[in-house]
């Protein structure tokens, strides 16, 4: 019975806190070259005046009337070691909500995430805008290969993150022993810089909007989450499949699209010539996927089945432990990236 009350009084402060972060032009660009085989190309990384003017769903986008999506949840974070990695975390004015041991046996269920039966510790943390990052140390099975340094990498690029006095967050990072290089601006005043986490996952962070100098009980003025982008391989092809699983187009060019669900956060979809692939399973060290919430999880993974998508299981995944309130289902866009949809119950 005690055990029975706890399980409940865990599964309510879950619903509390999914219920917090719920409601919650080319010649401009910088350009960098790499090399493809010997054929020299160009990737972009797209300005911060461009993804001010599309960083929300402010715009009342309306929801696609055959799917049930509704918002960018989180991103997952791979991480070799738990407990520096969170403490890093923290120095961005990140907060971890609970930490978790999940064990998942049943094949079966390890199949949802296509993996073999896995164990792994792992805590949301929340931005201070409301964004989640889920940070995740895999135990069984973990995969140490560091993640892509090239910012250019397909499939998901960085964590940006947004500052009100970036040239201030800059110096707190570098006392912490977090080094960073500037790549628009100048030393005595950068407009984004670019460091990593303790893995080596690429993060970048801009100065966005007037700088502030009102600290109040804050150490930093990181304010949250700037945007979120995917590298793709080819920009029309990844364009109609994300149209077709739900997202409304709101902008194109030859260098990148911004897609967006009805409610949250847009998403830019960047055309690189990076030779580097997405990550092939979930348990690579990096940004592994990101989840969006669904009101109809079922009916969306049969909707999209009849459009050629093919999730890992052919039904939704009942979450373990704390989590088992919850349903969720993973499959893949065109480049190898994971997407999963989640049913909160909400």
């Amino acid at each position: 019975m005690k055990t029975q009350n706890f399980t409940q009084i865990l599964k309510g402060i879950l619903l509390a806190y999914l219920a917090v972060i719920t409601s919650c032009s080319t010649e401009d660009s910088h350009v960098e070259i790499q090399q493809k085989g010997s054929v020299e190309c160009t990737s972009f990384m797209i300005p911060d005046e461009k993804i001010q003017d599309y960083y929300d769903s402010g715009i009342n986008v309306p929801r696609p009337e055959d799917t049930h999506l509704k918002a960018l949840l989180h991103y997952n974070i791979n991480v070799s070691d738990f407990e520096a990695s969170k403490k890093f975390y923290k120095l961005l004015a990140f907060a971890n909500f609970i930490d978790q041991n999940i064990n998942v046996t049943d094949p079966a269920e390890a199949q949802g995430l296509d993996l073999p039966p896995y164990s792994l510790k792992t805590t949301p943390m929340r931005a201070k805008d409301g964004f989640i990052i889920d940070l995740i140390k895999f135990n069984t099975p973990y995969d140490g290969e560091a993640p892509h340094k090239d910012y250019n990498s397909i499939g998901f690029s960085s964590l940006h993150l947004k500052s009100s006095n970036l040239k201030k967050d800059r110096a707190y990072l570098e006392r912490n022993g977090v080094p960073s290089t500037v790549i628009v601006g100048t030393e005595d005043a950068p407009e984004k810089i670019q460091f990593a986490d303790p893995d080596g996952t690429t993060i970048l962070m801009s100065q966005v909007g007037p700088v502030s100098h009102v600290y109040l009980f804050q150490r930093t003025k990181i304010d949250g989450v700037f945007s979120t982008n995917i590298n793709v391989s080819d920009l029309a092809t990844s364009v109609h499949f994300y149209t077709e699983v739900g997202f409304k187009l709101i902008n194109q060019n030859e260098n990148y699209a911004t897609i967006a669900l009805s409610k949250g956060r847009h998403i830019t979809l960047t055309e690189s010539c990076s030779t580097n692939s997405a990550y092939e399973k979930l348990n690579h060290l990096g940004i592994a996927r990101i989840a969006l919430t669904t009101s109809n999880l079922e009916a969306d993974m049969e909707i999209l089945k009849a459009k050629g998508i093919q999730f890992y299981a052919p039904q939704p995944t009942q979450g373990t432990g704390l989590f088992s309130i919850i349903k969720f289902a993973a499959f893949e866009d065109p480049d190898g990236n994971v997407i999963e949809l989640v049913k909160l119950p909400l």
